[in-house]
Formats: C-alpha cells, sequence, structure tokens
C-alpha cells in the first residue's frame, strides 16, 4: 500500500510533534492538497460546560491546512480564520477532520476544512472553516 502521507507532510511532522499531543492528533493522509486527521477529545481540553473546548476544531482544521499546502511541497502562515462550530463533542468522542486547498495563486491559498464528530461509523458535522495562508519561502538559518 502506497504511503498516504507526503514526504514534505513527513518531516513536517518531526517538528510539529509537541502540537500533534498536545491535541491528540493524528495525520491520517496529506497527498494532492488533500488532508485527513483525528483524535480522540482528551479529558484536559473539555470545558466546564462537558464540551470540548473550540480550540480543539480551530486547532485540528488549521493544523491540516498547514500539511494540505506541504502535500503541495507549499508553506505558508494563517492569516485569516473563520471557524463555524455546529455540533459540540464530549470527552472521548472521535472527531475527524478533512481539508482542502480550493485556491492558490503566487502568494495566497485558501483551503476548507470540516471537521465530523464520528460515533458508531457514523459522521456529523462538527464544525467548518474557511482558512486564508499566506505563502512563504523557508528561512535558511546563516551560518
Amino acid at each position: 500500500m502506497a504511503d498516504l502521507i507526503h514526504p514534505r507532510v513527513r518531516k513536517v511532522l518531526e517538528t510539529d510533534q509537541g502540537i500533534l499531543d498536545a491535541f491528540g492528533m493524528e495525520v491520517l493522509e496529506a497527498q494532492e492538497g488533500r488532508c485527513r486527521m483525528r483524535l480522540e477529545v482528551p479529558a484536559h481540553l473539555v470545558n466546564a460546560s462537558g464540551f470540548a473546548h473550540g480550540s480543539i476544531a480551530f486547532s485540528i482544521l488549521d493544523t491540516g491546512c498547514a500539511y494540505a499546502l506541504g502535500s503541495l511541497e507549499l508553506r505558508g502562515v494563517t492569516i485569516n480564520a473563520n471557524t463555524t462550530f455546529v455540533r459540540g463533542a464530549q470527552a472521548g468522542s472521535e472527531l475527524q477532520a478533512e481539508i482542502v486547498v480550493v485556491s492558490q495563486s503566487k502568494r495566497l491559498a485558501t483551503l476548507r476544512g470540516e471537521m465530523f464528530l464520528v460515533d458508531g461509523g457514523e459522521r456529523t458535522l462538527a464544525a467548518h472553516g474557511t482558512f486564508v495562508f499566506q505563502l512563504i519561502v523557508p528561512r535558511v538559518p546563516s551560518s
């Protein structure tokens, strides 16, 4: 079976491991301008109302955007993001995110992401968002 994660994204994953661990995120696929991720809501990220903190949805969508870009051998930084929360999740809930690059110019890329609550194989929309990334050229450390 072919590797579902682009080699450029694999290199970035090593650097991002702390972020991935903090939220319990796992990259399932990052190829051809698309990314799929998953996580189980960690108990330490549940708010006083008993629901997953909104930072989880934002973080998995935003992080997935970076990997979708990476799969096209691009790098960028978020300059605008809009996230809409549709349904709450509780500790232990499985969430899956799907992100796709919608458009790209010389300097900007626009991406769309959806996050689903997964229960018994059934997926329900939990959040969605649009993200604009400014494309950057990685800096080379001076010697």
